[in-house]
Parts: C-alpha cells; sequence; structure tokens
C-alpha cells in the first residue's frame, strides 16, 4: 500500500513539474505561466508564503533559467515512454517484458527528475533565502508532510475496512 502511495505522490508531483515546465518554456521572459508571479501556481504560492523580495524572485527566475532545459528535457522523455507504454498496452495487448523495460526506463527517468527537483530546491534554500525564510520553508515542508502522512493513513484505514 505504502508502494501505491509514493508512486501516485511521485506521479502527481511529475505531473505538476510538468505542466510548469510546460508553461514556463513558452514565456521565457514572463516567469511562471507568462504572469509573471502573480496568485496563480505553485512557485507563486512559495513566493508569496515566503514573502520572496522581488530581487529573490529574479534570483529564483535566472536559476530556474538554467534549469528548465533539463526539465524539460526529463519531462519530455517521460511524456514519451507513456506514450510507448501505452502503444504496448493497446488494445489489451501485453508483453511482460516489454513492459517491465518501458516502466524501468520511466523510474529512471522519474528518479533523475526528482534529484534535478532536490538539487534546484537545495540551490534555492542556500542560495536565496535568509534564515527567516528558510524557516518559513521548513514549516512549510512539514505541513506538506504532515498532510501526505494523513492520507496515507486514510487510504490504509479505507483499505483495512474492504478486507473486513
Amino acid at each position: 500500500m505504502k508502494r501505491i502511495i509514493t508512486w501516485s505522490c511521485v506521479g502527481i508531483f511529475v505531473a505538476v513539474i510538468g505542466i510548469v515546465a510546460v508553461r514556463a518554456d513558452g514565456s521565457i521572459r514572463h516567469g511562471c505561466g507568462g504572469r509573471g508571479w502573480g496568485n496563480r501556481g505553485p512557485l507563486a504560492y512559495l513566493a508569496h508564503e515566503l514573502k520572496l523580495s522581488d530581487a529573490q524572485k529574479s534570483q529564483v527566475q535566472s536559476m530556474w533559467q538554467v534549469e528548465r532545459p533539463t526539465i524539460a528535457l526529463l519531462v519530455h522523455e517521460l511524456a514519451s515512454e507513456k506514450n510507448e507504454m501505452d502503444a504496448a498496452t493497446e488494445k489489451g495487448n501485453i508483453d511482460e517484458d516489454h513492459l517491465q523495460a518501458i516502466a524501468s526506463r520511466q523510474g529512471d527517468t522519474l528518479a533523475k527528475l526528482l534529484v534535478e527537483k532536490e538539487r534546484f530546491q537545495a540551490r534555492v534554500y542556500t542560495n536565496v533565502l535568509n534564515p527567516e525564510q528558510r524557516i518559513r520553508a521548513d514549516e512549510l515542508q512539514s505541513t506538506w508532510h504532515s498532510r501526505l502522512d494523513r492520507i496515507a493513513a486514510r487510504i490504509e484505514s479505507e483499505s483495512g475496512e474492504s478486507h473486513d
């Protein structure tokens, strides 16, 4: 069960990163989604919650511009592998060995994407945030982990109820 929850969270995270990467890819000069750091999207939420200054926002945007090609490449790779998986299971045809090979590549791509996310997050944390913002970032991360734990517990309890 924990494995399903973990992969579900990873899938959701990758989808969010993919959406952010695709939206950012179309608007180099205007920040996230072409609307700057407005009140939409996860980056804008974090900028608001951490009370980033304009200079800090600009610094993060510059860092993202460097990181974006790597993330975009990995998201495209993941999308390609998903299309390959869809083609491999089309019309109910299943070749377990072929599916396992594709799934292994997808796992490798997800791992690379998560490592890149952590590297970017660490660079922002150490190079952009001041001590007060780091404390707030730690609080936000703790809140996120608590929410994931509650979701996992709820899913576990629901699955236990259905087996009784």
